[in-house]
């Protein structure tokens, strides 16, 4: 299965069936967005750390705190309040809610309506995605890749359209811009793997790159762990160090991780309390639990032993703040959080397995879905791989190891190591996931890694849906006496996007 050419025309019927994906996959996400009532994810708190950034907050009555989250239900509704409050979490996704915002402006200077509609960024998501699909899809049929070309096509009805990932349209979250520069910056990858240096490529993966590590905060490391892949796949195929592929890759990586660490060297409330309700959730859901001696371990961290009362507990349900509630709470440091984990391994990977059985509800259960209800979920006659992950923890946690398991024996078998650019395809899933996971549960615990770590669970479901397919198309080029083999791997070096 090398991500090669099968054909040297592309049959028209293809290209209806890339039509046919991508039209069915924008009804499929238009429905949900345009939905009355409103369907999306309530705010956890996590929302109004970007909008305060632009004093705009969801409308409702004059006597709640324009910062306080709303949990049950999603608004779909929100105006602007100036609040003076120094709330602004730095994140690339805060160029659609400026779109928006400046949209906004807009129309109280045109009308003078205050309250204005939260579809307006779920449509700008939305159109941003499709551009990516089509622009993606044309490309690759441009490279003569028409099953790659359907199977880019095929992840919109199947993948993005998802309600899991649908339900962040119509949000402030910034879950919606990772997953989609995460989507254009693996095709990236994967089509310019062995082409030519040119200006508008070499910017097209820097520019990918440092929008995925700034997109949350969870993501800091992805694009550089993302390179490391670029680079030793490459090197086994016999490729230098430093292509500049990897220069690019590298330089978006960096400046991603600089960003993120200036944000993390912020002072104030709001990244006091960041890292107070963090400590907590990983001390309490992870580290403590996963010990096979939590009073040594506490102690080790320098953490008082009333803390453990509240093993397995969440931050937020603590019965005052973090620090006030846990003693000692201030000593823990993530220097002696992974020098814990290195002294105790076992420990370490009972916490990843946890989280890998924790990425399931992939869509998040613990808020509203609709609005003007009380916590209510999505109606169940919308289809979700959600339900079917729930339903099957075996699936969940296939879906989340076979990308590592056959990017492992790829590289043991010399043969199968020959299939290149699927090799590189599979390891950049598998490290996608691997990295989103332990950057959740080391930085977050688990107290919410379904919604933290979404990126593991569409990176695995992304890879059966295109290897599937790729599958299909090998199986029909072996059938068809007329359609030509597979490229060597010299021609492939020189076809290969």
């Amino acid at each position: 299965m090398n991500l090669a050419r099968l054909n040297t025309k592309t049959p028209r019927w293809r290209i209806v069936v890339i039509t046919m994906l991508l039209l069915l996959g924008s009804v499929r996400a238009g429905v949900l967005l345009l939905h009355d009532p409103l369907l999306a994810y309530a705010n956890s708190y996590d929302q109004t750390r970007y909008t305060a950034c632009f004093d705009l907050y969801p409308e409702r009555a004059a006597t709640i705190a324009p910062t306080q989250n709303s949990p049950a239900a999603p608004f779909s509704n929100y105006v602007f309040i100036g609040t003076n409050d120094p709330l602004c979490y730095w994140s690339s996704d805060l160029i659609f809610q400026a779109t928006s915002v400046a949209i906004y402006r807009l129309v109280e200077l045109g009308d003078g309506h205050v309250a204005h509609s939260v579809r307006v960024i779920g449509v700008l998501r939305l159109l941003a995605l499709l551009v990516a699909c089509i622009l993606l899809s044309r490309a690759w049929l441009r490279r003569d890749r028409p099953w790659l070309a359907i199977a880019n096509a095929a992840l919109l009805p199947l993948l993005f359209a998802d309600p899991a990932n649908t339900l962040y349209l119509n949000t402030f979250y910034a879950e919606w811009t990772a997953l989609l520069a995460l989507y254009v910056c693996i095709s990236l990858i994967l089509m310019y793997c062995e082409s030519q240096r040119s200006s508008k490529r070499f910017w097209w993966l820097l520019l990918t790159a440092l929008l995925l590590a700034t997109s949350k905060i969870q993501h800091i490391f992805l694009p550089l762990a993302l390179t490391v892949v670029v680079m030793v796949v490459g090197r086994l195929h016999g490729m230098r160090w430093w292509r500049w592929q990897n220069v690019a890759l590298l330089l978006g990586a960096f400046a991603g991780l600089y960003f993120q660490f200036v944000q993390l060297q912020r002072d104030g409330e709001m990244m006091q309390t960041i890292r107070q309700y963090n400590s907590a959730d990983v001390l309490l859901t992870a580290l403590l639990p996963a010990s096979s001696d939590p009073v040594a371990a506490a102690a080790q961290l320098q953490i008082d032993p009333s803390c453990l009362q509240y093993i397995g507990k969440a931050a937020w349900q603590l019965p005052d703040l973090p620090n006030h509630a846990c003693p000692g709470l201030i000593n823990f440091t993530r220097g002696r959080e992974l020098a814990m984990l290195a002294q105790q391994p076992l420990t370490f990977l009972r916490i990843w397995w946890l989280g890998a059985q924790n990425l399931s509800p992939w869509m998040a259960d613990n808020i509203g879905h609709v609005e003007g209800d009380e916590f209510a979920k999505l109606p169940t006659d919308w289809f979700s791989m959600s339900r079917v992950l729930g339903a099957s923890r075996i699936l969940l946690v296939g879906v989340f190891l076979l990308p590592s398991a056959v990017t492992l024996l790829m590289l043991l078998y010399r043969r199968w190591r020959s299939y290149s650019q699927f090799l590189l395809f599979t390891a950049l899933i598998a490290m996608t996931q691997q990295t989103t996971l332990l950057i959740t549960v080391l930085g977050d615990g688990l107290a919410d890694t379904a919604k933290q770590g979404g990126l593991a669970v569409n990176a695995g479901i992304a890879w059966l849906l295109v290897s599937a397919i790729l599958l299909i198309a090998r199986i029909a080029a072996q059938r068809t006496p007329t359609t030509p083999s597979i490229s060597t791997s010299n021609s492939t070096r020189q076809t290969s996007p």
